[in-house]
């Protein structure tokens, strides 16, 4: 059990958001190990206004004016070019000149940049690649296109994302941003300051005619660094390290503004060189400017001196049936797995419990991630795989060839068989002639720009026949030639009945969607796991599809009712003990983050099939996704053949 006291806060030290995402900022550019600020849940209008006052802070820092301060913006159509090398354009002797030179993460300047990125859950692979390796390192080493460079990163990157979108940041990348704030209701003041002014001791202490005054460390600094934190939260000591710098840095500026008040002049108190000495006071502090949720680990139970007796076991229940403590609910349908139970009452244990892996994550925490389930499958900072080759005219399927109109996406097989009609009235002998007249280019078709991804829970099927349901749908991607991405779930024949399966289809007459409606229901139902791929299909689609979708159509039909994990759908094993309700919750939280992607171009359907008992389950996925609810069958009926 954690033998610290409740924190405690100065009553004058103020606690806006304003404020402390200053002072976040002043933290980052005081100190060298916080060269990362990412901001949870800023508006993107103000991401400007933020990211200039930083500039300003380290305009101070290095004794320049704002506009000297570097500034790169990465986002996701960021490539290795626009990072590592940049042309040069020079007169010659021979006239105007082209080269290469480093590019604007190399830091050929003495003022460090900054770099900016106002999405990362949209950031490109390159640019991950980039933070990756540069945020928290000591030395960085560049070999690009004949460019040769060793510098020890200075840049202080600030990024921006939405609580929801951490789950779909790769962990090694949220890692590398050691301050993290959630500023959701910041406020920013008109005028030059938006955050408000600059306190000049805090100006003194940036000041880089300001000696750096040693840091000595309190007793009780790194047991509290430690206190604050838990064993799960991240398998590294990244977070360790950061919350120890932040305690330093303020360390920094209250000795800074200590030493002004005496002496009214925060230049001559900067100049002192007595050590800066950090308490865990300051731990404290740096735990509420980031909002750390502090954890109170529950006292261990006290050995028990002998086992207590068994109840006595009440006759009835047997294996997948209620336990006696709990209401008696209806009986499962036959056929759809284990039970599921209802809810159970919400209980309260205490102020602040250890997190959970999986759990809801709270307000304002720097670690949203720690809350959103499994994370997404490896290789994110892979690009994924698709062909980029040709104009985006050119990226269809060839469906025909053509006299050539330009250069572009030429056919040469049939160039050359044009050009060999002619071979005998152009010479006959030697080398093949091809004139301009006997190119031919590809005929490719439309890439569509609609999509419909179908989930199909085949386990709550039944007797129903559910294609009057879906035509509708399946209409629709007909008449605007939308692709269609089928997920299936429980189906009677797969791989592995713990996973769900998905293909992609150019369009409904694909005989794998008639067979995918047609496939009779299996026994294990991975709806979380179908969720999850159905997300990912929609994301990839929404970021990287060639010609880009205007329109993204999602249609669910569920009962909701999934007893398969989320990590069991994803290994395709079965772990320990009973699932209980977490497939079901898994498969909430998949809705949620599919729900997150935005409505402005996804539009969702939940197909309720009306089956009894927990006929509300529909209901609460659709909620999740922030999708409509269709009822497939009057209630009746729905019953009657539940």
């Amino acid at each position: 059990m954690s033998a610290r006291p409740p924190q405690t806060q100065d009553p004058e030290e103020r606690d806006d958001a304003a404020h402390r995402l200053l002072t976040a900022l002043v933290c980052s550019a005081l100190e060298p190990g916080l060269t990362g600020v990412l901001l949870f849940d800023l508006p993107s209008e103000q991401v400007p206004a933020v990211a200039r006052v930083f500039a300003e802070v380290l305009g101070t820092a290095c004794g320049r004016p704002p506009e000297a301060v570097p500034r790169t913006t990465l986002d996701a159509a960021t490539a290795d070019d626009d990072l590592w090398s940049r042309p040069l354009v020079r007169r010659g002797s021979g006239g105007i000149e082209f080269t290469l030179g480093p590019g604007p993460l190399a830091e050929t300047g003495d003022v460090p940049p900054l770099v900016v990125v106002p999405d990362l859950a949209r950031l490109s692979v390159p640019g991950m690649r980039a933070a990756v390796q540069l945020l928290g390192a000591d030395t960085a080493t560049l070999e690009h296109s004949g460019i040769r460079r060793r510098w020890t990163p200075r840049a202080r990157w600030l990024a921006f994302c939405r609580s929801e979108d951490a789950a779909h940041v790769s962990p090694h990348l949220l890692d590398r941003f050691a301050v993290r704030l959630g500023v959701p209701g910041l406020r920013l003041r008109p005028g030059p300051g938006p955050l408000g002014p600059l306190p000049a001791a805090w100006a003194a202490a940036l000041s880089p005619r300001t000696p750096r005054r040693p840091a000595t460390l309190a007793d009780g600094f790194a047991a509290s660094v430690l206190e604050h934190l838990d064993d799960r939260e991240g398998p590294g000591h990244r977070r360790a390290l950061a919350l120890g710098r932040i305690a330093r840095a303020l360390a920094r500026l209250d000795a800074a503004q200590e030493r002004a008040e005496p002496l009214g002049d925060p230049a001559t108190a900067a100049t002192t060189t007595a050590p800066v000495h950090v308490a865990p006071a300051h731990v404290d502090r740096a735990a509420r400017l980031i909002r750390l949720r502090t954890v109170h680990r529950p006292p261990a139970p006290p050995p028990a001196s002998a086992p207590a007796p068994e109840p006595p076991r009440a006759p009835g229940p047997g294996p997948g049936r209620p336990l006696p403590d709990h209401p008696a609910g209806p009986e499962p349908p036959p056929g759809t797995g284990p039970f599921v139970r209802e809810p159970e009452a919400a209980v309260s244990l205490g102020p602040a419990p250890a997190p959970v892996r999986g759990a809801a994550p709270g307000p304002l925490t720097p670690y949203p991630e720690d809350g959103a389930g499994p994370g997404p499958d490896g290789a994110t900072l892979r690009i994924p795989a698709r062909r980029t080759a040709g104009t985006r005219a050119s990226r269809g399927a060839v469906v025909g060839v053509r006299r050539a109109r330009d250069l572009w996406d030429l056919a040469p097989v049939r160039t050359a068989m044009e050009a060999a009609k002619y071979r005998a009235i152009r010479g006959g002998q030697g080398s093949l002639v091809i004139l301009p007249q006997d190119l031919r280019g590809y005929v490719r078709a439309p890439e569509p720009v609609r999509m419909l991804t179908l989930v199909l829970d085949h386990t709550c099927r039944g007797d129903w026949d559910w294609r009057p349901a879906l035509e509708p749908f399946l209409q629709w991607a007909y008449v605007t030639r939308a692709a269609v991405h089928v997920v299936e779930v429980g189906a009677r024949g797969a791989a592995n009945e713990l996973r769900a399966g998905s293909f992609s289809a150019r369009s409904t007459r694909d005989p794998r969607i008639a067979a995918a409606l047609g496939r009779p229901a299996g026994r294990a139902t991975p709806l979380a796991h179908g969720l999850d791929q159905a997300g990912s299909a929609l994301r990839r689609a929404f970021r990287h599809h060639r010609a880009g979708l205007v329109e993204a159509l999602l249609v669910v039909v569920t009962d909701g009712r999934g007893n398969v994990p989320l990590t069991e759908g994803r290994t395709g094993r079965r772990e320990r003990g009973p699932a209980g309700r977490t497939g079901t919750t898994d498969a909430m939280r998949a809705a949620e983050r599919i729900g997150a992607l935005g409505g402005t171009r996804l539009h969702s359907v939940v197909i309720d099939p009306g089956r009894r008992p927990y006929t509300a389950l529909p209901a609460e996925l659709a909620d999740a996704l922030g999708a409509d609810v269709i009822a497939a069958r009057a209630d009746d009926e729905g019953a009657g053949r539940a």
